[in-house]
């Protein structure tokens, strides 16, 4: 891998500052190869491989994503499926605000069933520091085998952070043609150094009666090698009357690949980044040192106590600088290639942009920290 000059890195970031718009978007993929053994109700269990690419781009208030699993069993059938979402938020409505959701998709279960859906949702966010809630309805159609239903229904959640992790819990109800169901579930994530840890605990229960059905499961992620990363994903799930996917059991483990950093590609809870500073405020002063072909974030902040940071690339998870020589704080990981945001507080204050840093703003009214990595 070439060397890379600090200097150039800090450079790169700091022209970002005279037009950072074209900063403020990045575009982030994956790629997942696994192996798996999975039990779909009222068939035999069965073995497969999978591929799971996924692409994503982001900028301040809109997220526009795909993805995509090919599936095949060890009798040579295979399955495959699509999803598209697009969301976006609007601007800060003091402590609120609103979202706009799509998203379109398509299976194919071959020589069995096709399916696809479109559905649209609008979401009321109210917004603290380390919690948050929303509700809102949705609306769309399902089609299965040429025929179609009209889906409807509303949802509710509630969500917390702290530095290790977070915690969502969301209730919802949706009719598709002459099928109602209720949904109750909990998420929550938990992550240490290279580790993190990702569970899903939920009931359903059809309406009328039909009485309810637990479901649940639980997948690591173990970044160990650059881009590369471990994954291990086990549990149940039910049938989707709207995705058209059959309730089973499952065991995974594979590989991910992302040319970015291992956290870019994996599913995430759907919370919101909590809220930041809007002031000019500078929370000490970064600057980039190489080490074994990464770029390492320094931050100086001389007497400081403890600083942290933030970012896309932490999955806006707090995390502790390691303490240095001369108040110089590192981001021990280091960044390869690629646009990152992120911000800095120093013993427990305001999250704000650290001096010589690019600026962009963010999709809550506040500002975050751009750099760039060539």
């Amino acid at each position: 891998m070439p060397r890379r000059s600090p200097r150039r890195l800090l450079a790169l970031a700091v022209c970002c500052a005279a037009g950072a718009r074209p900063c403020a978007a990045q575009v982030e993929a994956g790629l997942d190869a696994a192996a798996s053994y999975v039990r779909y109700e009222g068939f035999l269990g069965s073995g497969a491989a999978s591929l799971s690419p996924s692409l994503a781009w982001r900028s301040p208030r809109t997220t526009l994503a795909a993805r995509g699993t090919f599936l095949v069993f060890e009798s040579g059938n295979a399955s495959l499926q699509g999803l598209l979402t697009a969301g976006t938020f609007s601007p800060a409505l003091g402590p609120l605000r609103v979202e706009a959701q799509a998203e379109a998709g398509a299976s194919s279960y071959v020589g069995f069933a096709h399916f696809a859906h479109a559905l649209g949702s609008l979401r009321l966010h109210a917004l603290g520091g380390r919690w948050g809630a929303w509700a809102g309805p949705l609306l769309g159609s399902v089609a299965h085998e040429g025929s179609g239903a009209g889906a409807a229904g509303v949802a509710a959640g509630a969500w917390m952070r702290w530095p290790a992790g977070a915690l969502e819990v969301i209730w919802s109800r949706v009719t598709v043609g002459d099928t109602a169901y209720s949904d109750v579930q909990a998420r929550a994530r938990w992550h240490a150094g290279a580790l993190e840890v990702e569970g899903t605990l939920g009931a359903r229960t059809a309406i009328p009666g039909g009485g309810a059905s637990a479901y649940g499961d639980v997948s690591l992620v173990l970044g160990f090698a650059g881009p590369v990363a471990l994954i291990a994903t086990a549990g149940r799930y039910p049938g989707d009357p709207v995705s058209g996917s059959i309730p089973g059991r499952y065991v995974t483990a594979g590989l991910r690949l992302s040319p970015r950093h291992p956290a870019a590609a994996r599913p995430t809870l759907a919370v919101p980044a909590p809220a930041r500073t809007a002031t000019p405020a500078a929370s000490g002063a970064a600057t980039v040192e190489e080490r074994d072909g990464l770029a390492v974030l320094v931050v100086t902040a001389g007497g400081a106590r403890r600083v942290e940071l933030m970012g896309d690339f932490t999955g806006w998870q707090a995390v502790d600088l390691a303490p240095g020589a001369d108040g110089r704080w590192r981001y021990a990981p280091g960044l390869p290639a690629g646009m990152y945001r992120f911000n800095v507080r120093v013993d427990g204050g305001p999250w704000a942009v650290p001096d010589g840093v690019a600026t962009a703003a963010d999709e809550f009214g506040g500002r975050v920290g751009v750099l760039v990595v060539p």
